[in-house]
């Protein structure tokens, strides 16, 4: 939105045809100083009436020295009328002599103290002349007793802007506005200056431009990008207005209305209005990429799946839409068709952060460890300070049994943030797995419990640690908890029903072995377990 100041306009109106603008003023003219001139007596009303006349020919000839000569002929002839004065101002204006200039500006305003025309002109010539608070003077009397002038609050909002007075500006601008709703100019001008000063009115300013006209795109868009984080209530109005449902930026107040709703988390809401978008614009990038996630956090990832597929179908060259796909794809334990996903994902974004973690996320999922490995190491080599990376890696190279290297990740983790504890627990995990160091690994799984005392993975990692321990009741104890937490994990089904046979408990212990079985089908060391266990 490119716009002038009505400034811009006055200055060159008035310094057109004069070679320079520069000129030294007096710091003032007052009216004791008018008072000190050669009063003239009017002898004669009319008898300067010719050399008036005379005078303004020769104005209009552009002739603005003699000109000067006719007005005083006409004022020693005895006019001692506003109207010569004030024309002989415009005259020495013309010829850059400012200070003669305002002299009789301000003489032909004292004799006719109602005439707007010669303030205004004094007003414009004062900011013609960079003279902003001078000229702010003269317009603030004159909306002293002209409050309903539209054309002098928007000068004044002008000069406000001029003084860096934001807060005044704007105020003028849409009293300018209020007062005339023709002026649309000072909304716009008002928004502009909001914009640039980062002013927390500025959705305030491009709603009532948007009121103005409900069909515009660039108010609706600048209202909606303006109004992050605004009163839904409000957006829900701009609904019942007819018009603005003729304006083409229309489906992005959807759009906004359904982002509210998600920081509210009513997450249907958010599910009516995206889907009302997406009646208006199938492709919009925006409801499709919320809809998808909004289907994910409901846990319907398959409704999910299907958006984020029509996400990547219109936009083939944006990685969100692979991005929400592959992580629809993991959730429903499809994690081939997560990773054919991403790899046409890394294809196009090969260098891009996010595209490398989800591969190496769905192929630690989908047991591929060594690729795994190959594309968590890339997504830490792109973002160095990345958390989740370096999780993902060690966990990575744990079951590609390069300890060494999991145990620098997992120490250099609880160096970073010793409140990490999945990076306590999975430091413990992996130390139990391979019986080393199982007094440290208890160590480290009781910060891990103390710091989130509800998660059943953290209570299942200390119990196998008692159990490694021979301290079966503990490890009893502790699993048992994990499973009132979470209890469709195979491996902490196994754990129990490992500790359970090592309490002599065989019966229950094979109750748990297959209940683990139903979950993690193809484990053929529980089929073993139960096969021999069941022949006893």
């Amino acid at each position: 939105m490119k716009m002038k100041y009505l400034i811009i306009t006055i200055s060159t109106i008035f310094l057109a045809n004069c070679a320079s603008t520069s000129s030294e003023l007096p710091k003032s003219y007052t009216e004791e100083s008018i008072k000190e001139e050669k009063t003239i007596e009017s002898i004669d009303p009319f008898g300067g009436v010719q050399f008036f006349m005379d005078g303004m020919m020769f104005f209009e000839q552009g002739d603005y020295a003699r000109a000067i000569l006719e007005f005083q002929d006409a004022i020693e002839a005895g006019s001692n009328s506003a109207e010569v004065f004030f024309n002989m101002s415009e005259a020495y204006w013309m010829l850059q002599k400012f200070d003669k200039s305002i002299f009789y500006a301000n003489k032909a305003i004292l004799l006719d103290e109602d005439a707007l025309d010669y303030k205004i002109s004094l007003g414009k010539k004062f900011i013609a002349l960079n003279d902003y608070e001078s000229s702010l003077e003269i317009f603030s009397k004159i909306i002293e007793t002209d409050s309903n002038n539209a054309d002098v609050l928007f000068i004044i909002g002008d000069l406000k802007a001029e003084l860096n007075d934001i807060d005044g500006a704007l105020l003028y601008y849409q009293e300018a506005f209020n007062k005339n709703n023709e002026l649309i100019l000072a909304l716009e001008v008002a928004a502009e200056l909001a914009y640039n000063s980062n002013h927390r009115d500025l959705a305030k300013i491009f709603r009532k431009l948007l009121l103005a006209d409900p069909s515009n795109s660039e108010y609706l868009r600048g209202y909606l990008e303006s109004n992050e984080g605004g009163n839904v209530d409000e957006l829900l109005d701009l609904l019942q207005i007819d018009s603005i449902q003729f304006n083409p930026f229309f489906n992005n107040l959807y759009n906004q209305i359904a982002l509210e709703y998600l920081r509210l988390g009513r997450l249907e809401s958010a599910e009516e209005f995206l889907q009302k978008s997406l009646s208006r614009k199938d492709n919009d990038r925006f409801a499709l990429y919320y809809l998808s996630l909004v289907y994910r956090d409901i846990g319907r990832n398959d409704l999910a799946l299907e958006i984020s597929k029509k996400h990547t179908s219109f936009y083939p060259n944006d990685k969100e839409g692979y991005i929400n796909s592959s992580i629809a794809y993991i959730s429903l334990q499809r994690f081939e068709e997560a990773i054919d996903e991403l790899n046409i994902a890394v294809s196009i974004f090969p260098n891009d952060f996010e595209v490398n973690y989800f591969l190496g996320l769905a192929n630690y999922s989908a047991r591929n460890f060594n690729k795994a490995e190959k594309f968590y190491a890339k997504s830490l080599l792109l973002d160095q300070e990345s958390i989740a990376a370096m999780h993902g890696l060690a966990m990575t190279y744990d079951q590609n049994e390069k300890w060494e290297k999991s145990d620098e990740l997992y120490t250099k983790l609880i160096a970073i943030n010793d409140k990490d504890a999945q990076a306590y627990n999975n430091f413990a995990y992996s130390l139990v797995e391979r019986d080393e160091d199982l007094e440290y690994a208890l160590s480290l799984a009781e910060k891990a419990v103390q710091i989130s005392p509800d998660v059943s993975a953290y209570l299942d990692t200390i119990g196998w640690i008692y159990y490694k321990l021979s301290e079966f009741e503990k490890a009893k104890d502790y699993i048992s908890q994990a499973l009132i937490y979470e209890d469709t994990s195979s491996v902490i089904l196994e754990h129990y029903g490992d500790v359970l046979i090592s309490l002599n408990e065989i019966d229950e212990a094979i109750i748990f072995y297959k209940k683990a079985l139903l979950i993690d089908e193809d484990n053929n060391d529980l089929k073993l377990k139960i096969s021999s266990y069941e022949s006893e």
